[in-house]
């Protein structure tokens, strides 16, 4: 394989490890064949994605296709459906995707490359996601904010961090449904059967996917991903929140790769 291509396939190796022992906790736990075809095909999707695609390198076209993701946030809220007052999902023909897990990873990645107008495009994400309400997203956000704050020296992204961090602690709770088996309490589930295994498929998010990551685009988006996707997992081993890449979802896995290959190519500004 040339050095090139090898570099390409790097870039999924963040998506592809996690999401690889996710595939396998999915068959070693007896996960219906539909589940793992979900993700399966979802991971196949973002590999590719995270490899061959690229957004144009203009500062301004990613402004506005960061804007959009942002915007499409608010979209549960107009198409439904709603569970018991929650609306996280947009329709995708015969499924459904969890909006803020499969648009928040890009929209972070394009807001740490908009540093002048990033501030503003999280802060959209942040509105959106309280009234679903999502306080899962909103801790990851705020996390990401933080990381931000602290690269760029940014007093908009520490506003940012500190109202997210406020609204996830306000709508913690809220909404909360019923935990789904193979979904929530991934690690839960394997720690009764098997301790070591919950401790190495922990370590493939804790750990893996920030090393990972950092070895693909530079700290300045990669380290705010990372925080993001380390939150998300941290809220879901205390919550009944999906856990990601691993858990059974599509969007994570797909967020994820939208993210990648959005990453590491853009004239900063």
């Amino acid at each position: 394989m040339s050095a090139p291509l090898a570099d390409r396939w790097r870039r999924a190796l963040p998506l592809a490890v996690p999401a690889l022992g996710g595939l396998a906790y999915l068959a070693a736990f007896g996960a219906p064949a539909r589940l793992i075809a979900v993700n399966a095909g979802a991971l196949v999707l973002a590999s590719l994605w995270a490899v061959w695609g690229r957004l144009p390198t203009s500062l301004g076209v990613r402004f506005g296709i960061a804007l959009l993701a942002a915007a499409l946030l608010f979209f549960p809220l107009l198409l439904g459906p709603a569970v018991g007052g929650v609306s996280r999902w947009l329709p995708a023909g015969p499924v459904l995707v969890h909006s803020g897990a499969l648009l928040l990873p890009l929209v972070v990645v394009l807001a740490a490359q908009a540093t002048r107008f990033g501030p503003a495009l999280l802060a959209l994400a942040a509105t959106a996601l309280a009234l679903q309400p999502d306080s899962a997203m909103l801790a990851g956000l705020a996390a990401a904010s933080a990381v931000l704050a602290a690269l760029r020296r940014s007093a908009g992204f520490a506003l940012v961090a500190a109202a997210s961090a406020g609204l996830a602690a306000l709508t913690f709770g809220r909404g909360t449904l019923e935990a789904q088996i193979f979904t929530e309490g991934v690690l839960a589930q394997v720690w009764a059967a098997a301790p070591l295994a919950a401790l190495a498929l922990g370590a493939l998010l804790f750990a893996a996917v920030p090393a990972l990551l950092l070895r693909t685009a530079p700290r300045e988006e990669t380290l705010p991903l990372a925080a993001l996707l380390v939150t998300l997992g941290a809220m879901a081993a205390i919550a009944p929140f999906p856990f990601p890449l691993i858990g059974y979802g599509a969007s994570p896995i797909l967020g994820l790769g939208l993210a990648l290959g959005a990453s590491g190519t853009a004239r900063q500004g």
